[in-house]
């Protein structure tokens, strides 16, 4: 498995779902060069992208003002996408998958920051919100090793235990493709 996650302080819980899984070969961040990328989307056949995004594709890391200058994963990669499983985790990734008809496991909107929340009209603190995305990552994580892909989403909406605004906000914005 490729991953692809830039080392940005709010998505960092997100490598629960791949550290210390022994098929990781190689792990691209915001340092990586763009021809970097494309040669390791072409080495294997299972590709994870994680962190911040949109319909667009996978953000970099933020820039001192917290404003995203670069995508590490768009539409000129997507080519080197297609055909593989894709595992991608970030705000609207259903609809880049969609847009490039990408198949695997996708996110639509996931609220990991209070002003997701807010701007998603869901209650929820800081405090909720950093606890709830913990449990969320190492459910994904639990679900991802133990079931195939295609069952993931219906596997997530049954682990939610809380069943609060965020939590059926986030569990529930979980697609597959074929």
């Amino acid at each position: 498995m490729i991953v692809v996650h830039a080392n940005d302080p709010t998505t960092r819980m997100l490598r629960l779902l791949y550290e210390q899984r022994e098929d990781v070969k190689m792990c691209i961040t915001e340092k990586s060069t763009n021809g970097a990328v494309r040669r390791a989307l072409k080495a294997d056949d299972t590709i994870m992208m994680l962190g911040h995004g949109n319909m667009y594709g996978l953000f970099s890391k933020p820039n001192r003002k917290g404003v995203f200058l670069r995508l590490l994963i768009d539409d000129g990669h997507a080519q080197f996408l297609r055909g593989k499983t894709c595992i991608g985790i970030w705000c609207h990734a259903d609809e880049f998958a969609y847009k490039y008809k990408l198949q695997g496991l996708f996110s639509g909107m996931i609220i990991s920051e209070l002003q997701e929340a807010i701007d998603n009209n869901i209650p929820a603190t800081k405090e909720e919100i950093d606890a709830e995305m913990e449990k969320f990552t190492l459910r994904l994580k639990y679900c991802i090793e133990n079931y195939p892909l295609e069952e993931v989403p219906q596997r997530m909406l049954e682990l939610d235990d809380t069943k609060s605004a965020l939590t059926r906000f986030n569990y529930g914005n979980l697609v597959y493709y074929t």
